[in-house]
């Protein structure tokens, strides 16, 4: 069976269940970094809201020798899983005043959302571009955010420029942000690389002409610490590199200037450059992750940044 039929059989199987209960439909969806998922939304009449469930994860299980029918019972268990108990009023989304305060920012990849930034409003920042949602921290099933489009801002009769002036302020205390250590990180970065390391978290170098740079203890090496930035939530926590002042804060308290490396776009990791570590072996390694480790939606970037105390910003 191939992918289209595996959709409509889907659809029509959980219609069947359902009956004259609920409406089974499928939508195709974007999402970051310009995937494409198909959405299916069983929409029953006592509630005004419904959770989406993609099907292109369940293809994967298809192919993998799972039964439709079994597919089909997971599919309306999740959906009865996520289904609010009760309407959840959304009527505050058209009323700038309720909303204003809800409005954050986080960071996407600029080429890689083109189709998607024609549509939404957004700010260029280096290879990134900045785009703005509504969070919802309270929904029944946790944590959500509508995505602010073109058409919002004409609703609320306001300027791209005003809603960053009410992101910058709102994100940081909607979503605080978090730096702390990460001991493992050097276990999770080493993995897909040839050179050796010691779970320590933190980076020793070991410089010789002609070959790369080793990651491994030495009794005389220095050593350099590993942090990871992101919010309160691991939500969108790449965004808090936008924060005003924290890197340069960060960077004038440790004394160093740092390599930003983008783990995803829910966070990033902060490596000092006088670890000596090489910028092509960090772009290379962080080239790697992206394509073994990390869900291709949630990809932020391929190469590090710098944070240059002097300057007093982040370059590529």
């Amino acid at each position: 069976m191939n992918y289209e039929t595996f959709k409509s059989s889907t659809v029509a199987s959980i219609q069947k269940h359902f009956g004259d209960d609920a409406t089974v439909s499928l939508h195709p969806i974007m999402k970051n970094n310009n995937i494409r998922l198909d959405g299916l939304t069983i929409q029953d009449a006592s509630v005004n809201i419904t959770p989406t469930i993609y099907l292109n994860r369940y293809y994967d299980d298809y192919l993998a020798g799972k039964a439709l029918s079994s597919i089909c019972e997971e599919i309306i268990a999740s959906y009865r899983e996520h289904l609010p108990k009760q309407n959840i009023d959304l009527s505050f989304f058209t009323d700038y005043q309720k909303v204003k305060y809800q409005i954050i920012f986080k960071l996407i990849h600029f080429e890689h959302n083109q189709a998607l930034l024609r549509e939404i409003p957004h700010f260029r920042f280096l290879d990134l571009a900045v785009v703005f949602c509504c969070y919802l921290p309270d929904m029944p099933d946790g944590t959500a955010t509508i995505l602010i489009h073109n058409r919002h801002l004409d609703i609320w009769d306001i300027t791209a420029d005003t809603l960053y002036d009410l992101a910058i302020k709102n994100t940081p205390i909607l979503l605080p942000y978090e730096i702390t250590s990460m001991e493992d990180a050097l276990n999770v970065l080493c993995r897909d690389m040839t050179t050796p390391c010691d779970g320590s978290g933190k980076f020793s170098y070991d410089e010789h002409p002609g070959r790369s740079s080793e990651c491994s203890r030495t009794d005389s090496g220095k050593f350099f610490e590993m942090y990871v930035l992101s919010n309160t939530e691991r939500f969108y926590g790449a965004s808090a590199i936008l924060y005003p002042k924290i890197l340069l804060q960060f960077a004038r308290s440790i004394g160093q200037d740092f390599y930003i490396l983008p783990s995803s776009v829910h966070e990033v990791l902060l490596l000092s450059k006088e670890s000596g570590a090489r910028r092509s072996d960090l772009n290379r390694m962080i080239q790697d992750i992206n394509a073994s480790q990390v869900a291709e939606e949630e990809i932020l970037s391929d190469h590090v940044y710098i944070l240059d105390r002097d300057l007093g910003f982040i370059t590529q």
